[in-house]
């Protein structure tokens, strides 16, 4: 199983700004928390931006660190479209101008905390797409919303649940 948890966007109106702000509402109405916020630039610009989802505060993350107490977290990072996304997903959702906007990382497979993630971001991003990168299909924001609705089913990663 792969390490990445990514979510496609449409490239048209993207900004760094909005999805950021669509991760943020996401992780609060999750109850969870988004900390350790960086931006990076190139010669043309900005390049990209990460951070990290987390069960807890920035302050109690970093008091559980120090006491080497498990906190529960991933890492996203935001990307920008580049010359070359266009096409680049055609293969897997047949429609033009979706590209791999921002990836879900470093997650210790704990896929139940990312999927409460994931169940309220799609609630307000229904165009977006879920994709595990080694996988061969994908999940649209209807089909989780409709996971959301059952009972939480730990397979939801490795294999396609109607």
């Amino acid at each position: 199983m792969s390490n990445s948890i990514i979510i496609l966007k449409k490239i048209e109106y993207f900004s760094y700004k909005n999805v950021l702000y669509q991760i943020q509402q996401a992780a609060k109405q999750a109850n969870l928390f988004c900390i350790f916020i960086h931006s990076y630039f190139d010669d043309k610009g900005f390049k990209d931006l990460d951070g990290t989802l987390s069960e807890v505060n920035k302050k109690q993350f970093i008091q559980n660190y120090k006491n080497e107490i498990y906190t529960k977290q991933c890492s996203f990072n935001i990307y920008n479209p580049t010359e070359f996304s266009e096409d680049s997903f055609t293969w897997l959702i047949r429609q033009k101008g979706y590209f791999w906007a921002f990836d879900l990382q470093q997650h210790n497979n704990e896929y139940e905390f990312i999927f409460r993630f994931l169940s309220e971001y799609f609630k307000n991003n229904q165009e977006d797409y879920l994709w595990f990168d080694d996988a061969d299909w994908y999940y649209s924001a209807k089909e989780i919303l409709f996971l959301n609705k059952i009972p939480y089913n730990p397979k939801w990663t490795f294999k396609k649940i109607p």
